[in-house]
């Protein structure tokens, strides 16, 4: 485990209850810069799962592949670094399985927001936003999660071009989804998508209870990587899992 904050517990919990052993637990400030992942430490590792922060998470990525290792990562928020990561990966011939939500319970909502933003899309008449809010000590906003509602419905709505964190100062753009993240508390996660309309309104909702759901997640795809080589999302994972074919989302920012 790198980062063994709440997250971090959650996993080891639920990885005890699986019948595996977290060899290592590390914190952000005992892995600066990845050091602390070498090859004589991860020896008898079979998978790294990271849940640390954006500056962190592409460096360990890099280090475990490294050291033979693969990699489970939640850490949201680095995802511009892909490319650089996904030839580290690669070359390694190691697997990396990354999302920025691991709740089984989310990949539902990810569908139900496609197919409501269809149907919307074929009657017309209704207007979209998404709202997101989460503790106070998340770092990154929008969340992950919420980008990749984002790029779903920018995907499915023709009347939203592009997506706007605000409200800001004036009238809002029409074409531009409304998107507002909110930092406060020990709001586990909530994410909703809203359509509304002259003569209703409809909302499609997805909130956390805790943190059991991640980490159970977390540790599925633990199970699952370990052996695969190459770069994968929980979409893949999923499909794989059920017999189906990946939906070929946008890929996470």
């Amino acid at each position: 485990m790198i980062g063994y904050g709440r997250m971090g517990h959650a996993v080891e919990s639920v990885a005890g209850e699986r019948g595996h052993e977290v060899m290592a637990r590390l914190t952000t400030a005992d892995n600066i810069d990845g050091a602390a992942l070498t090859p004589e430490r991860l020896a008898d590792v079979d998978v790294v799962i990271d849940f640390t922060r954006p500056d962190a998470a592409p460096r360990n990525i890099e280090r475990a592949a490294g050291c033979g290792v693969d990699v489970v990562v939640g850490t949201t928020g680095w995802y511009e670094q892909l490319g650089r990561v996904r030839k580290a990966v690669e070359s390694a011939e190691t697997g990396l399985l990354y999302a920025p939500n691991f709740s089984i319970g989310t990949q539902l909502f990810f569908q139900l927001a496609r197919q409501a933003a269809r149907l919307a899309e074929r009657v017309g008449g209704y207007d979209a936003y998404v709202l997101e809010a989460h503790h106070r000590h998340k770092a990154d906003h929008p969340s992950g999660t919420a980008l990749r509602l984002i790029d779903i419905l920018l995907q499915e709505l023709s009347s939203k071009t592009r997506w706007e964190l605000g409200p800001g100062k004036g009238t809002v753009d029409p074409s531009a989804l409304q998107v507002t993240a909110i930092r406060g508390g020990e709001n586990p996660g909530m994410h909703s998508f809203t359509l509304d309309g002259s003569d209703d309104r409809i909302e499609v909702r997805h909130e956390a209870r805790g943190r059991a759901g991640f980490a159970r997640g977390a540790v599925a795809a633990a199970e699952w990587i370990h052996g695969r080589k190459g770069v994968f999302t929980l979409d893949e994972m999923l499909a794989d899992t059920l017999g189906q074919e990946p939906t070929n989302d946008a890929e996470e920012r």
